[in-house]
């Protein structure tokens, strides 16, 4: 709200559908006096109680000293309403809302069409792309999820690239065994440990095999190691990083391999690939 008395009258007497003349007459005074006010004077003090009545208004808004109560404030809004549901329903609401936000980028979805549906017939997950954005959200209540992306104006691979360490790491994931040990390790509380032998017992993989992927996981942070002291005899155990991004590709892949075919809703308005071409650095 700006601090502008004159700008947030004719704000307030429009959202009344009033004209300077109307106004004028309901304060009894004239049309120049508020095309004065609206220009940077101030009405006698007297008026002001009035003026507030007539716009329906409170003075300290009007003079822009506080936000207008009877003005939504949308982030504040879905806020205290997320705040309001239980732990285990607020992700139901939020993933409505993502739903409803990929809706709002294909203006010809009437308003009562953009909510989710509560049953579906097979896997169906809400796809976007645009020049600018790309969304996937699976809608199936057994798994749902939303991934939002803004693209970077020089594009997707101006912040990924084709390196060692990706390289590594999409070799590690497409080892089976160190699926298996992110799948028992995800299953794990927190600042719970663990040592490369129990993992190889509970999951009946030879130790050597367990202690290389160990050491792997550790290069890559999702895996660290302490040194527990038990009678003297000092020991390697392992910490497991609940990391977020690791789940969503494992998540993401899963999707992949379903060829996402039932999109609902599907908007596809793009005409520039979210992957640019790179110019050559002229010091090569």
């Amino acid at each position: 709200m700006k601090l502008n008395f004159g700008e947030n009258l004719i704000r307030y007497r429009k959202r009344k559908k009033l004209t300077q003349g109307q106004l004028a007459s309901m304060l009894s005074v004239t049309p120049q006096a508020v095309s004065k006010w609206e220009n940077g004077s101030y009405p006698d003090c007297i008026l002001l109680p009035e003026i507030s009545r007539v716009l329906d208004v409170s003075l300290d808004v009007l003079f822009g000293l506080k936000e207008d109560d009877n003005e939504v404030n949308l982030n504040n809004e879905i806020l205290e309403r997320i705040r309001k549901f239980p732990d285990n329903e607020k992700g139901r609401y939020i993933m409505k809302l993502c739903y409803n936000m990929i809706c709002a980028y294909n203006s010809n979805t009437a308003l009562e069409h953009a909510s989710m549906p509560d049953t579906f017939m097979q896997e169906t997950f809400a796809h976007l792309r645009t020049d600018y954005e790309l969304a996937i959200s699976r809608l199936n209540p057994d798994m749902q999820y939303f991934c939002f992306m803004c693209i970077p104006e020089n594009g997707i691979n101006s912040y990924f690239s084709i390196k060692p360490r990706i390289i590594e790491l999409f070799s590690l994931l497409a080892d089976e065994n160190s699926l298996k040990v992110i799948s028992y390790a995800e299953t794990l509380g927190r600042n719970y440990v663990l040592t490369k032998e129990c993992i190889a017992k509970k999951l009946s993989i030879p130790l050597e095999t367990v202690s290389e992927i160990v050491d792997r996981f550790e290069r890559f942070g999702i895996m660290w190691q302490l040194t527990a002291n038990t009678d003297g005899e000092p020991f390697p155990i392992y910490g497991y990083v609940h990391n977020i991004p690791l789940v969503g590709i494992l998540t993401l892949a899963e999707s992949l391999i379903h060829f996402i075919a039932c999109r609902e809703p599907d908007i596809d308005t793009w005409t520039k690939a979210p992957f640019r071409i790179q110019e050559p650095d002229k010091n090569d």
